[in-house]
């Protein structure tokens, strides 16, 4: 496709410009070897991983829905009689006899949900750059304009690329250009979906008007998921196409376009690409990357972090470098902005309106036969991808997942009914791109848990508390209210130590083991401490939510049922094996392997609500300090060696208040838990661990789970700062309530902030948590409307009374 009016350099040489002042910007100065050491672009739907090679250009892609087949049902037809049989096996202590029938009688069939796939590669072979100058080389990914780019020089001519995925026009855009000296562009392009060795996974690979190549083909089952993709050219140069490759030669421009659709969307994916790439093309550059900015950077600045130290060392150098430093022991802070800002891009390009949420990979998968499948793994890991979406004010990301929900409900229905004889809904824990909700796999330590759904509903909650959004809250009562109904028709009554109490039966604390008498370890098992934790957080939630509706559809017979059922919930109990921690399990089992990356049993430390901190309405010394020695111990024995382990660390030492260990943890992330490209190592790569990293990063700067017992919102500020951070500033952040804060710090101290209230309101601010220090808000000039401010008689601490939309500007000076 000739193209007859050139692009000019300016708009990329401005963008270079403000790339390289850019704090918000991974960059490197050779090319990506590994699939780790690439950057990714994307846009919720398309997804591409760039090596930057001058020569051999590889570009790996993914289209968010191109799973390995469509939707089963996978309920064991004898399920819902071995399920009374399991029960009673357990209850009498026959634990392996209860596992060897669970994995004949309670395991799927067949027994895996469907797996997520790359979808191809793009692959670029040019001419004339194989003797490139190495010092003039240099890639990035700017956060801020969510551009990848690569720049090199060959002779006196300069050669610039950059890559984007759009999301208002579903293309993923390769811009090329040559400028000045003797050399052009020269190369072919081709797009291809290699399956091992020399063999190609698509069915039809053709071309059409000289111009335009496609890829068509389905995956690997009997009702696979279609797909098709299409690629385009535009140049100042010359444009041929031969078989699956476009050949462009003489040109100092090109801009290739590609678009993919699948099945699950379209009825006719290879029209759906049609019409998306003509559109785009018709657009052209320049728009395109205007409307993809205009798009994105609302979204992307909506919050924004800086943090500086005195002894700040590092930021000059490559992002590699950096993180080799700090592995080294240099203090950055930059970095760990950097990679809280990295999060946030990461969610963006992940999970956007319309799309799938973010799967165990995000988006970039580059196998067919990926680690766990790069599905939804729900006893923690997709819960996890959602932790910053509210605090890091991206609350419109998190309908995807909503989105899940409503599939998941649909499915899990037919399995709380024909597999364990229920009304409600439930999951267990993996599900895919169709909500499947019966068991995955016969993985004993977490195929037969059943709390994903109740977790996964807590998230909608947390929406409600963050937005105050009464319609949202109405239009998901159905989802809660069933989910909870699921728990109320299968708890079972045990006796333990005396009392009885209502459990779940049978089930596991999520991935790990315990001992028998015997010796020999197991899983299964009555009433785990974090299926209890999870359930009084759902049912405690679901009350107080119900309760602030004016005119509730909920009837009265259910909210006392479920009050009536969390009286009977086993409570915290601390364990006399194991001295002073919170026991795993209901009862006080040895354990197997008391290092384990899962440490479920503090759920209700975090991400639930139920162990505030000193000084906090609710606050149980007791139990308090057994989930630090809990935490303690795990770590002590090993814990936390995967990044996603390691990040949910940092958000366990945030709401501890500790300050020190927090960024201890966070050193230790980088030290073993991060990839050249600044992706979680699990490893392999999962993407959890990056968003558990961007959460507890806020976790350390605002702090909103507590409420005294009126109902009044506490909102803490700079709870767990690091002495590593000094000095900063971070705008954005969220509390639940619906306040928005822009916060700013000196010294470690608190010296202004802003708040918008977004519903209206009381809230209780409190800061100079843990110092010695006394301080005093004032209002300053700035903010708007009408408010009152009153000192509590607790230092450190002021009532704000709100109004609805208005802006608040305080200043705070210390003695």
């Amino acid at each position: 496709m000739r193209l007859n009016v050139l692009v000019t350099t300016a708009l990329v040489l401005t963008a270079e410009a403000v790339a390289q002042d850019n704090k918000a910007r991974l960059w490197y100065t050779a090319p990506a070897e590994l699939w780790t050491d690439a950057l990714p672009v994307g846009n919720g739907r398309i997804g591409a991983m760039i090596f930057g090679n001058p020569v051999n250009e590889r570009m790996q892609i993914n289209e968010e829905s191109v799973y390995s087949g469509g939707f089963r049902s996978r309920v064991n037809q004898n399920s819902l009689e071995t399920l009374p049989e399991v029960r009673e096996l357990l209850a009498s202590g026959r634990v392996s006899e209860a596992e060897k029938l669970a994995k004949v009688g309670l395991t799927a069939t067949p027994q895996s949900i469907r797996h997520y796939e790359t979808l191809g590669e793009m692959l670029l072979e040019f001419d004339g750059t194989s003797k490139y100058d190495k010092n003039t080389y240099q890639r990035w990914l700017d956060l801020e304009t969510a551009i990848a780019g690569v720049e090199f020089s060959v002779g006196s001519t300069k050669f610039h690329r950059e890559m984007f995925s759009s999301y208002p026009d579903n293309v993923l855009i390769h811009h090329l250009t040559a400028e000045g000296g003797d050399s052009k562009l020269s190369f072919n392009i081709r797009v291809h979906r290699p399956y091992g060795g020399g063999n190609s996974a698509s069915d039809m690979d053709y071309n059409k008007n000289g111009d335009t190549t496609y890829m068509v083909g389905g995956t690997q089952s009997l009702d696979p998921i279609k797909f098709a993709t299409a690629l385009t050219i535009q140049t100042d140069g010359n444009l041929r196409a031969i078989g699956e490759f476009l050949l462009v030669d003489n040109a100092t421009v090109a801009t290739a376009f590609f678009t993919a659709a699948t099945s699950y969307r379209h009825d006719d994916p290879l029209a759906a690409v049609d019409e998306t790439l003509s559109k785009a093309v018709n657009l052209g550059y320049d728009e395109l990357r205007k409307r993809h900015l205009e798009d994105y950077q609302p979204l992307f600045k909506a919050c924004r972090l800086e943090l500086d130290s005195a002894d700040s060392t590092g930021s000059d150098l490559p992002t590699n470098k950096r993180v080799n430093a700090t592995q080294a022991g240099a203090n950055d802070p930059g970095l760990v902005a950097l990679q809280f800002e990295y999060g946030r891009y990461m969610l963006i390009a992940s999970s956007r309106e319309g799309t799938l949420p973010a799967n165990l990979q995000g988006i970039w998968c580059a196998e067919f036969e990926s680690a766990w499948g790069s599905k939804y793994t729900v006893n923690i890991n997709l819960q996890m991808n959602y932790w910053p979406a509210e605090v890091t004010n991206l609350a419109g990301l998190h309908n995807q997942l909503f989105d899940l929900l409503d599939l998941m409900h649909n499915t899990g229905k037919e399995v709380a009914k024909n597999m364990y004889g229920a009304s409600g809904w439930m999951s267990h824990h993996n599900t895919d791109l169709w909500g499947d909700t019966a068991p995955e796999d016969r993985y004993l330590p977490a195929t037969y848990w059943t709390l994903s759904s109740a977790w996964l509903t807590t998230h909608i909650l947390e929406h409600y508390w963050y937005s105050g959004d009464k319609a949202f809250l109405l239009s998901k009562i159905e989802i809660l209210s069933d989910a909870i109904r699921f728990y109320l028709d299968t708890l079972q009554e045990y006796e333990v130590n005396g009392s009885k109490y209502l459990v779940t039966s049978p089930s596991v604390s999520p991935e790990n083991t315990y001992k028998l008498p015997d010796g020999s370890s197991t899983s299964m098992a009555i009433g785990p401490a974090c299926d209890f934790q999870i359930l009084r957080e759902l049912f405690n939630g679901f009350i107080d939510a119900v309760a602030t509706l004016d005119d509730s559809p909920v009837e009265s017979e259910f909210i006392e049922k479920i009050k009536d059922t969390l009286t009977q919930l086993p409570p915290h109990q601390i364990s006399t094996r194991y001295p002073g921690v919170l026991q795993e399990w209901i009862e006080d089992y040895q354990e197997a392997a008391p290092g384990h990356r899962h440490v479920s049993h503090l759920f209700a430390l975090h991400p639930g609500t139920q162990i505030p901190p000193p000084d906090a309405p609710g606050h149980n010394e007791t139990i308090w300090n057994a989930a630090r020695s809990t935490l303690d111990y795990r770590l002590k024995n090993g814990g936390a060696g995967t990044g996603w382990s390691r990040a949910w660390t940092i958000n366990w030492f945030a709401r501890l208040l500790d300050a020190k260990a927090l960024n201890d943890h966070i050193f230790q992330f980088f030290n073993v838990s991060v990839y050249p490209n600044l992706f979680d190592a699990h490893p392999p790569f999962q993407a959890d661990g990056n968003w558990g990293f961007t959460s507890g990063v806020a976790e350390a700067l605002i702090q909103s789970h507590m409420r005294s017992e009126d109902g009044v919102r506490e909102v803490w500020l700079l709870p767990t700062l690091p002495n590593q951070w000094s000095s900063g500033n971070v705008t954005g952040l969220v509390a639940r309530g619906g306040f928005v804060f822009d916060i700013t710090w000196n010294d470690g101290n608190l010296a202004n902030f802003k708040m918008k209230s977004r519903v209206g309101g009381q809230v209780d601010v409190r800061y100079g948590i843990g110092s010695n220090l006394s301080g005093k808000i004032e209002n300053s000039s700035g903010g708007s409307g009408n408010f009152k401010l009153q000192e509590t008689g607790v230092k450190n601490k002021v009532a704000i009374e709100t109004e609805e939309g208005n802006e608040y500007e305080f200043k705070v000076t210390w003695a």
